[in-house]
Parts: structure tokens; C-alpha cells; sequence
């Protein structure tokens, strides 16, 4: 087995959308001959992190009986650390890495990877972020024992644009710090060609060749065909939505609020470009859902929808002003096998993304690839980029523009209504197994070492 240092600062128990990239990438190492030792946050340390934390135990069965080393790394109560405002704005302010959690745990990092470099025949470094702390942590190490450095980039840290900078300087800091990572890292793994198209204009001196397109993907043994779905007859048609939506009215308005608008420091704050993460919630959806029940009266008592995730203050609100209380069910927090159960149970999948105003999304949601093993269609309320593209090749999608209402609502109630065939793209499924991911990071990863032999 090559040994390797696997820095994942997400990693089950918790149940969050970053931590299943680097479970399965786990999962499968071992059949290329690598062993990873995983350096990770406690469990124990959640509640000192996250405001609201999910445990899903049954993520680890994936590696049972695996040659794996997990280590778990104590953290700093960081939300303590919130409760004084004053402290909290400053530390927040004058913090230009988007994501402050790293420092809390870096003391005992540092011990513990010390140990198992020099207690193992590490071989590489292979870090994925965000939070994006842990990349100069991470670049140390690789520089102090002279190993490679592989970096899993699953979003873009300049680009992750969820709330503004506090200023421009804070856009420049975070773009000086990712080009430094960019141009020491042996390899750049990223989750969209789209975002290959960021880092290229952000970085212009980073050679494309450093970069590797390596998407989110599935597990599960699948014979994918052609379907056909017909619901005309059924009396119930259920529409299903899992996961969080990454918006928040508030951040909305910080985003979107002219500089004349905004007072103090907030007149600092600076966005390098626009995006709008209303599109991310079913706001649009609803609205074509809306429309389509005054078209069709007799689909109020048809179309049942559900959400399973994290349930914010603003969903509640928006569902009731669209008129929809009595269509929309949210059953909160679910396990991952309680989330596989309620896809299986569905009738269409539901997915959204953000818009970047006059460009390109570089997001794929990891759901998707989840979805496309359900081999069902999956309504997709989608603008330009990476998403779109990737659910347009696949064979699967009934693509809705977000801008375009009543187009949107005559598609869905021509998928309601009528007889519809949808045939997978095989060679793109066969790609997205996990297994297959895995083995092209492990021919990365392999050849960074040979190269630094």
C-alpha cells in the first residue's frame, strides 16, 4: 500500500454535503493500493463548530474492513468565541480565508500529522477543501517533508460568493492566497470544467496542464436504459427535493444592495461579481407550480412535494405566500438511507442552481449524480453552467428556465400530463461511478509521487 496524509476537515459522522466526496474517494482507495490516514475534525467537536449539527453514523459502514487510519482532531470552541459581537465582527472582518473553523484545530493538526508522517511512509498530501484554512496548512506540510501536493478543490475560494467580502482588499487577499495555492500544488482536482474556465482567468500564470476534472459521482451498481414515465393516470404525483438550498434572504440583500444603500462599514463591502442565490431556492419553482395549478385546477390535488434538509425560517414563509401550504410537505433532517428511500419513492426529482448575472455557474450540486441512479425525471430549474450543461448531456432532465414562467409551466404539466421517454446517456453514466473516480485520483495521485521520486 503507498500511504498517504488525507486532510479532510469534513468527514462523516458529520452529515454534510462536503463530507461525501471524500467518504467515497476512501471508500475505494484501497482497491488501487493506497491507504489513506485521515486527518479529521472530532465528532465530539461538532456542537464547538456548527450551529446546527447532523450525525449520520451509517456513512462509516462504508469503510467498514477498510486499511484506513482515521484520526480525529480537537478544536477550540469556535462558537463560543461568536457569543462576544464585538470579537465575532473582527475576527469575521479581518479573516479573508472563508473559513475561520481551521485555525481553532491547527495546533493539535500539526502535532498529529507530524506523527504520522514521521511514524509512516507518507507519500503525498491530499487535502480537499473548503473550509479553504486548511490549503496553507496543508502547503507547510507538503514544503517541510518535500511531498507532493494534491489539492480537491470542490468549490472555488475566490468565487464562493454565498455573502460579500467586507471589502475589495479582503478579494484581493483571498485571490493572492488561492493563486499561491494554485501554483504550488502539483495538481489541481476540481469538481465542473467550469471552474478550470475561473481559476484560468483568475490565474492566467497557472499552467492549464495542472488542473484535472474529477466530478462528484455515484455508488451504487446501476444498469442504466431508456424509461418511460407516464403519470396521467396516477392519482398522486410526488415531486422531491433533498439537501439545502445555500440561501438566505439576508445574504440575498447583502449581495444584491447598491453601495448607496448600505451604511458604515457595509459601504466597504465588495462582490467581484453578481450572483443571485434566489435561483437556488425553489422560489421559481414554486412560482411555475403556482401558475401551473391555476392552468390546471385538478393538479392541487395531484402534486404532492417534498423537502428533506435542513428546513430555514424563510421556506415556511415563501411556501405560504405561494399559496402552496396544503401541496408542500418538509420533513426536516433525514438519514442518507432515509434520503435514497424518498428518491426511490418519487415520482421527479427536483434540482435548482444559482445565477451568475451575465456569466456561468460553476456549481454541480452532489445530488444529482444520486439522482441519475434513481433514473427518474429530474425537474430541473437551472441557469447557465455547469449544471445545466451536465443535466442537459444526461438524458434525464426536463430543463426549466428560471426567467421563463409560462414556458417552464407548460413543460411540467406536459411531463404530468402526457407519455414521455428519457434514455440515460451511457458512456457519461459509466464515468460517474465512484470507483472509476477513484481510480483516475489514485493514477494522479500515483504519478505526482513517481515525479517527486
Amino acid at each position: 500500500m503507498t500511504d498517504i496524509l488525507f486532510i479532510a476537515y469534513e468527514f462523516p459522522p458529520l452529515n454534510r454535503g462536503g463530507v461525501f466526496r471524500s467518504l467515497y474517494f476512501a471508500k475505494y482507495f484501497n482497491d488501487f493500493n493506497i491507504k489513506p490516514h485521515i486527518i479529521t475534525l472530532s465528532s465530539e467537536n461538532y456542537n464547538k463548530i456548527y450551529k446546527d449539527t447532523t450525525l449520520d453514523n451509517s456513512l462509516l459502514k462504508n469503510l467498514d474492513g477498510k486499511n484506513i487510519n482515521i484520526v480525529n482532531i480537537e478544536s477550540d470552541d469556535l462558537l463560543l468565541k461568536n457569543k462576544n459581537k464585538v470579537k465575532n465582527f473582527l475576527r469575521i472582518y479581518f479573516n479573508f480565508t472563508k473559513g475561520s473553523e481551521f485555525k481553532y484545530w491547527k495546533k493539535d493538526f500539526f502535532k498529529k500529522s507530524n506523527e504520522i508522517i514521521l511514524n509512516n511512509n507518507i507519500k503525498a498530501i491530499f487535502v480537499t477543501a473548503p473550509p479553504f484554512g486548511v490549503l496553507s496548512q496543508a502547503d507547510k506540510l507538503s514544503k517541510k517533508y518535500n511531498l507532493p501536493l494534491i489539492v480537491d478543490m470542490r468549490d472555488a475560494w475566490t468565487y464562493w460568493i454565498t455573502s460579500p467580502y467586507p471589502s475589495k482588499w479582503h478579494f484581493n487577499k483571498t485571490l493572492k492566497k488561492e493563486n499561491y495555492i494554485l501554483r504550488n500544488a502539483n495538481k489541481v482536482i476540481v469538481t465542473s470544467k467550469q471552474t478550470i474556465k475561473d481559476f484560468q482567468s483568475l490565474h492566467p500564470d497557472v499552467s492549464y496542464n495542472k488542473y484535472e476534472y474529477i466530478p462528484n459521482g455515484y455508488d451504487e451498481e446501476v444498469e442504466f436504459r431508456p424509461f418511460i414515465v407516464d403519470f396521467s393516470d396516477k392519482k398522486e404525483v410526488v415531486i422531491t427535493y433533498i439537501g439545502s438550498f445555500y440561501y438566505s434572504p439576508e445574504a440575498q440583500k447583502a449581495l444584491s444592495s447598491a453601495k448607496s444603500e448600505k451604511k458604515g462599514y457595509k459601504k466597504l463591502q465588495y462582490t467581484p461579481r453578481k450572483e443571485d442565490w434566489l435561483y437556488r431556492s425553489p422560489y421559481y419553482f414554486f412560482k411555475t407550480l403556482k401558475k401551473v395549478f391555476e392552468k390546471k385546477p385538478e393538479f392541487r390535488k395531484k402534486v404532492i412535494v417534498k423537502f428533506a434538509g435542513s428546513i430555514p425560517n424563510w421556506l415556511s414563509k415563501m411556501i405560504e405566500g405561494f399559496g402552496l401550504a396544503e401541496n408542500v410537505k418538509l420533513l426536516g433532517f433525514v438519514s442518507k438511507n432515509t434520503a435514497l428511500e424518498l428518491q426511490k419513492q418519487s415520482d421527479i426529482l427536483l434540482i435548482t442552481s444559482s445565477k451568475v448575472i451575465g456569466g456561468r455557474d460553476y456549481s454541480i450540486a452532489g445530488k444529482t449524480f444520486e439522482y441519475f441512479t434513481m433514473q427518474k425525471p429530474i425537474l430541473s430549474f437551472v441557469t447557465e453552467g455547469a449544471q445545466k450543461d451536465l443535466l442537459e448531456e444526461s438524458g434525464m432532465a426536463i430543463i426549466c428556465n428560471p426567467d421563463e414562467i409560462d414556458t417552464s409551466v407548460n413543460s411540467l404539466i406536459n411531463l404530468i400530463n402526457n407519455k414521455l421517454t428519457f434514455e440515460p446517456e451511457l458512456n457519461l453514466m459509466a464515468s460517474l461511478r465512484r470507483k472509476k473516480l477513484t481510480e483516475k485520483l489514485s493514477e494522479i495521485i500515483n504519478n505526482e509521487i513517481n515525479n517527486n521520486e
